[in-house]
């Protein structure tokens, strides 16, 4: 009995949830909510169960100085992610939440922790959960893209045998070119080594004190 996700399915969910959403909304990092009902429903077709839950989230980011700092939801703010049935928490924005306009253009971000698929949470991340979330579209706009994503995802997703997921080769795998935290540790880096430069940025200044 398998305790985690298969790889091949971490790879193809995790790389067609983001370029869709990326493509139709603009940018993911506005739509959290889009991007976990976007895996629950791609893990359903590949017949695993998945929920949405919201609460308080932090994960660090650097400035332009490499200095890390807490970046997230919390206080009167929630974030979103999916639990799967194997407890691992996913996370597709926090590798991109750097793109996000900052009020103040002094705190700027250029790097932020990886996409996370894992039981097993790294210190730079902070999960409070506080529920279980609805994904309910009112406006026609939110209907037609979750429409698209939907048809989309049900187009594109691979169905694995048993025997290719128990066969497959890590090298035939094609994940997103982001910097993203696996099952068992597993760290993929993106081509331009964010993992590396972030990694050493916290081994020189350390992690701050947790938010909350």
């Amino acid at each position: 009995m398998t305790s985690s996700t298969p790889l091949p399915i971490i790879a193809q969910t995790s790389l067609l949830v983001t370029k869709i959403i990326d493509r139709i909304t603009g940018d993911r990092n506005d739509f959290p909510l889009f991007v976990c009902s976007a895996i629950v429903e791609a893990l359903e077709i590949q017949s695993i169960r998945s929920s949405i839950s919201y609460g308080h989230a932090a994960w660090i980011e650097l400035l332009d100085s490499n200095e890390p700092m807490w970046a997230g939801c919390w206080g009167e703010h929630n974030h979103f992610w999916v639990v799967t049935e194997f407890q691992e928490v996913i996370d597709l924005n926090t590798a991109v939440s750097y793109r996000r306009i900052p009020k103040n253009s002094e705190l700027k971000a250029k790097y932020s922790s990886p996409l996370l698929w894992s039981r097993e949470i790294p210190q730079f991340y902070r999960y409070e959960p506080q529920g279980y979330a609805e994904f309910d579209l009112t406006e026609p706009r939110d209907q037609k893209w979750f429409e698209q994503i939907k048809l989309e995802l049900k187009e594109k997703l691979k169905i694995y045998s048993k025997k290719e997921l128990e066969q497959f080769e890590r090298d035939s795998l094609v994940f997103p070119n982001e910097a993203m935290i696996c099952p068992d540790r597993m760290l993929l880096d993106d081509t331009k080594e964010s993992f590396k430069h972030f990694d050493r940025a916290l081994s020189i200044y350390g992690i701050p004190e947790k938010p909350f």
